[in-house]
């Protein structure tokens, strides 16, 4: 959001450290609670009656589901802008320009919340 003063980690979202290998995740927060997106007409969500439209054309939810096509419409705009960049340098791109939420561990949020503008600046910036 434009104003942080709000921003919290949803309830959904997966915490570290891993089980397995004890990693810290996640590596970045975006955007997942109270998404409005177009609908897709007769399926489930679109016609369950505990979901929200927005009109007749668009639903509103919450999920990994509405935050994964965020991130990737972010990372295709990045791409886009600078084709050359390795995924490695996309990654630390992000890493680099997260805002982190006060008081909380890594564990919490890994690196922030995903800052678009930021992010793209940045890569727009790397000399190769």
């Amino acid at each position: 959001t434009v104003e942080p003063y709000d921003d919290e980690i949803a309830k959904f979202s997966s915490r570290g450290p891993t089980k397995i290998d004890n990693l810290t995740k996640p590596d970045i927060l975006s955007s997942g609670v109270n998404i409005t997106a177009p609908t897709a007409y007769g399926s489930e969500l679109d016609t369950h009656p505990q979901i929200p439209h927005a009109g007749p054309d668009y639903i509103t939810i919450s999920g990994t589901s509405m935050a994964t096509p965020i991130m990737a419409g972010i990372v295709a705009d990045i791409v886009q802008a600078r084709p050359d960049l390795t995924p490695a340098e996309v990654i630390q791109v992000f890493k680099e320009t997260a805002r982190k939420l006060p008081e909380l561990d890594a564990n919490q949020q890994g690196h922030g919340i995903v800052q678009p503008e930021d992010a793209l600046e940045k890569a727009l910036a790397i000399q190769k």
